[in-house]
């Protein structure tokens, strides 16, 4: 049998089916009736379709089960059943001339608190299926039309829980989004996350309209890319949905995104296998060209409607501190009674100072993690956009947190102690959660930064092992207080390079640590926060609320090149004037005077702010 994957990896075009529902509607199909059922009782017309799209060219064909979970057939079908024969259809006409492609379509159900079914419900569904297209004969499991980030997530999980054939997932876009609000992109970032052999989008539109999701995918796109358009968009004629699309202009139009990416071309709504056969014709000479990726990010996490890149190109992203219950007598008090009010609060406060990410910690004494978390969890994808950071060493709780959580979140921490790796690590890696490495390990606590760096390299050998990516790590410098240990930030510092320059990883640490028990903690934070940016940190464990780790933030970015035309710094900053100070002497921002100003300094600084371009920005483009 053909290996789907060495065949992807092989520079060459393969070709996917066109539309399945459209071919079945001509061949006795009618209104209102179930594709699946009408294929179970119908085989050799289904055999039929899978081989005229072979004979028009296609290198894969797609099983009829688009609708094949329980949620979509009937109350009494054989799911595992159903999809293992339409497999096993499809896997006869194809023999060792090509491949067969498990559809797993929507389920029309969405996730808590979307709605009312649970992620692990969800992934049941899918499994009872997958199990059944494994055992029919595919050679891949393909999720299609997918447009919940939640629910095409719940694909990927079933299908490693139950089989280790290649995953593909598609997501369908209006608009430049997804129904529930996933960009092109943040769809890309996830699922390369969670490492799936192929990434696609289809449906929605005709290749002309797909053009800019397709441009979108690829800013980052590392996976192969599957591109399946519609037959141009749908226009409804006697009360029926037609696509006008004719094949050699569908092919011509189709043909052009081999140009930005996708090594897989297909169709969709309207198209046929004479669609397959022009589409085929006009990339004869085609060979796909991959996109460049200039200073890609050492790792993504996304949120479902965001992605947050974190690497040496990028802002030094703040990972909010605040929710977590140590020192803080209410959040304590709320959280072993059940509730999660306070939690709330933090983050909204969070996410208006600033923080890019936010860390997660219900572990206060007498609460309920497992309960509390996922809880939280799910309270805060309703209420914020921000990637949220998984703080717990609760096995079972991580789990259920990362059920509840839609996109790619931060997990809090790997660490060196015996087998937390062997059971966190494949966990982050399935799910596609990125990691913090904490270097600690045993109970003799690693000061010199050789220390740390070997016990990093030793638990990167161990993640190699376990198959866990490196897109996955973000190294934890372990910021000590210098005030025991006056060696501790050069040791940090020390970390922070070698990780950069040795693994091309990025760092973090807890930043607060490193003034413990000194006047001023704020001006030795800020600065070095500062130094740590400069050698090459991404982010930092901080509480945003803090004016110093603003100000370390914004005026470091403008001088390591990260912020274009200071453009971040201006708009805070253009109202500084050195005449107020603080109690220390410190000067401070201020949008105020406390001295008039002319009209002409008025006008500057609006110009500033509202960057209309006018004199002052033209010389500083210009560099006068």
């Amino acid at each position: 049998m053909p290996d789907f994957r060495k065949a992807l990896a092989s520079g060459r075009i393969l070709f996917f089916d066109g539309a399945m529902g459209t071919m079945l509607q001509a061949r006795g199909l009618q209104p209102g009736q179930n594709p699946e059922m009408f294929g179970l009782q119908n085989p050799e017309v289904i055999a039929q379709i899978h081989r005229d799209y072979f004979e028009g060219g296609a290198d894969v064909v797609t099983t009829n089960t688009f609708g094949g979970t329980g949620f979509k057939l009937p109350a009494d079908a054989d799911v595992q059943g159903m999809n293992r024969t339409a497999a096993a259809v499809a896997r006869k006409v194809a023999g060792d001339r090509g491949f067969v492609a498990g559809s797993v379509g929507p389920t029309g159900k969405m996730v808590a608190p979307l709605g009312n079914i649970s992620f692990r419900e969800m992934v049941e569904a899918f499994k009872e299926q997958i199990r059944g297209l494994a055992a029919g004969g595919a050679d891949l499991i393909l999720g299609e039309t997918h447009y919940d980030l939640a629910e095409a997530r719940a694909v990927v999980i079933a299908a490693r829980e139950v089989c280790d054939l290649p995953v593909g997932i598609s997501m369908t876009f209006e608009s430049g989004v997804s129904l529930t609000g996933t960009t092109p992109l943040t769809f890309v970032d996830t699922m390369q996350n969670m490492g799936v052999d192929l990434i696609a989008t289809n449906c929605s539109a005709g290749p002309e309209q797909i053009l800019d999701v397709v441009r979108a995918m690829g800013e980052r796109l590392e996976t192969p890319l599957l591109v399946e358009p519609n037959a141009g968009l749908p226009e409804l004629e006697n009360g029926k949905t037609v696509f006008r699309l004719a094949p050699v202009p569908f092919a011509d139009q189709t043909s052009r995104f081999a140009d930005l990416g996708a090594v897989c071309l297909g169709g969709c709504c309207g198209t046929s296998p004479d669609h397959i056969r022009a589409l085929r014709s006009a990339c004869e000479e085609k060979v796909p060209v991959r996109p460049v990726i200039e200073n890609a990010p050492c790792l993504v996490l996304t949120s479902r409607t965001r992605s947050v890149p974190v690497g040496f190109h990028v802002p030094t992203r703040i990972i909010g501190e605040r929710i977590n219950p140590t020192g803080k007598k209410d959040l304590i008090a709320q959280l072993q009674e059940g509730r999660i009010d306070r939690a709330l609060e933090l983050a909204a406060e969070q996410v208006e100072a600033g923080a890019a990410i936010l860390d997660v910690n219900v572990g206060a004494p007498m609460a309920d993690e497992q309960t509390l978390l996922p809880q939280l969890i799910r309270s805060l994808i309703s209420r914020v956009h921000t990637p949220l950071c998984l703080d717990t060493s609760d096995e079972e709780a991580m789990k259920l947190a990362l059920d509840a959580y839609p996109g790619s979140p931060l997990v809090n921490s790997i660490s060196g102690e015996a087998g937390k790796m062997e059971i966190f690590g494949p966990l982050c890696r399935d799910y596609g959660a990125p990691f913090i490495l904490l270097p600690l390990k045993g109970r003799k606590l690693p000061v010199t930064g050789a220390q740390r760096l070997a016990i990093i390299e030793e638990l990167l050998e161990t993640a190699d092992r376990l198959s866990i990516p490196r897109r996955l790590i973000l190294v934890d410098a372990l910021a000590l207080t210098v005030s025991s240990k006056p060696q501790a930030a050069a040791a940090c510092l020390e970390v922070i390079t070698e990780c950069r320059n040795r693994w091309g990883l990025t760092t973090t640490m807890g930043l607060s640590n490193i003034s413990f028990g000194l006047p001023a903690r704020e001006l030795l934070n800020g600065h070095f926060l500062s130094m740590s940016m400069a050698a090459g940190m991404g982010a930092v464990i901080a509480n945003p609320n803090t004016e110093s780790i603003r100000e370390a933030l914004l005026t470091s970015e403008v001088l390591l090149g990260r912020d274009p035309q200071a453009e971040a710094f201006i708009d805070r900053f253009s109202g500084w004037t050195s005449s107020r100070t603080g109690g220390n002497g410190a000067a401070r921002p201020s949008g105020e005077s406390e001295v008039p100003v002319s009209p002409v300094h008025d006008a500057i600084v609006k110009g500033l702010k509202e960057k209309i371009g006018g004199l002052i920005r033209k010389e500083l483009d210009t560099g006068r």
